[in-house]
């Protein structure tokens, strides 16, 4: 058995300008850090890593995840159109996604109801597949080109917008539909409840549809959308990510281990230590004890990170090598810079 554990935000610790894990014992983690023969490897984000195992690199994300979220979609021109929040700061209009919003599919379904209403004549159709992954479809292919919603997280819109020959169209239909979603009953509720409002979309992950991917994997588990369908694509079979490693079977097993992106996209270091304690006591050191007796062959980390990705590599034959030991993971990640 071989499990790869893409850990993506793992590296928060580093970013963060002090160290978030400073009297916080992390026993597994730092052996299998440790033990583990490191290489760093080219800067890379967990969807262009994962994009590159599965030689998806030009699929578009809403071709890549609708067949999940609408299986039954009519065919066409379909973009991911999700919802966001926009924060004035000054000059700027910073962005947070669905992950801070909390929102539920009834609140999902009337805003896209007023949406619809709105664009009907255009051609234009909008479908909320889940409370926090919508989609847009265009009449016509679209030849502008979008920043992924992952990269425009806390960060000013304006460096962002869609960019090609009809963009004014289009920043001109964002600020439409920020109009209409400002009289929505929706936010008003919202508002009076003291929470963020769900004042636009973010439109993005054109593409060409999947064909004849890679299989770098027996399978996938994950509750990554992108991950997910990657792996339909592919033809690789995918379940959600389980509650341990024992449920990864035979063979190959790509494992996405996301739980700290949510945390460190918001700037939440309590909620992310929070969840690294939790892949600590649930992955990290139920996986050293596997893999010291036997029970697993082979461990492959990948930390992505902006400046060096790490890669961390545990064979049967490391159990011997008695020397290495246990490594912080702040004095781990500063190897790869």
């Amino acid at each position: 058995m071989k499990l790869t554990l893409l850990v993506p935000d793992l590296r928060f610790a580093r970013q963060a300008g002090f160290d978030p894990v400073v009297e916080m014992p992390l026993p597994g983690l730092s052996s299998l850090l440790g033990r583990a023969g490191r290489q760093p490897q080219p800067a890379t984000t967990m969807e262009d890593w994962l994009r590159q195992q599965f030689e998806g690199e030009g699929c578009g994300a809403a071709a890549l995840t609708l067949p999940l979220d609408l299986p039954g979609a009519a065919a066409g021109h379909w973009l991911r159109a999700d919802p966001v929040h926009l924060r004035a700061d000054r000059d700027r209009a910073l962005l947070f996604d669905a992950s801070l919003l909390a929102i539920n599919q009834a609140e999902a379904d009337a805003l896209v109801a007023a949406l619809n209403n709105l664009y009907a004549d255009d051609g234009y159709q909008f479908a909320a597949a889940t409370p926090n992954r919508w989609y847009l479809r265009l009449p016509e292919a679209p030849d502008f080109t979008t920043t992924p919603l992952a990269r425009v997280v806390g960060q000013d819109v304006h460096a962002h917008l869609p960019k090609g020959p009809t963009a004014l169209r289009w920043h001109r239909l964002l600020n439409e539909l920020q109009m209409l979603l400002y009289t929505q009953p929706v936010n008003d509720a919202r508002e009076l409840a003291g929470r963020p409002t769900i004042n636009s979309i973010w439109l993005w992950g054109e593409g060409i549809a999947p064909h004849g991917l890679a299989k770098p994997c027996d399978r996938l588990i994950g509750n990554d959308a992108l991950a997910c369908g990657l792996a339909q694509a592919a033809g690789v079979g995918y379940q959600a990510l389980p509650a341990d490693w024992k449920a990864a079977g035979t063979g190959h097993t790509l494992v996405c281990l996301d739980q700290l992106v949510a945390s460190a996209r918001q700037g939440d270091i309590h909620a992310w230590r929070e969840a690294l304690q939790q892949l600590e006591r649930d992955w990290f050191q139920p996986l050293l004890a596997a893999w010291q007796a036997g029970e697993v062959d082979a461990i492959d980390m990948v930390l992505p990170g902006a400046q060096q990705t790490l890669q961390a590599s545990l064979r049967r034959g490391d159990r011997w090598k008695l020397w290495r030991r246990p490594v912080l993971l702040r004095d781990c990640l500063a190897e790869a810079v």
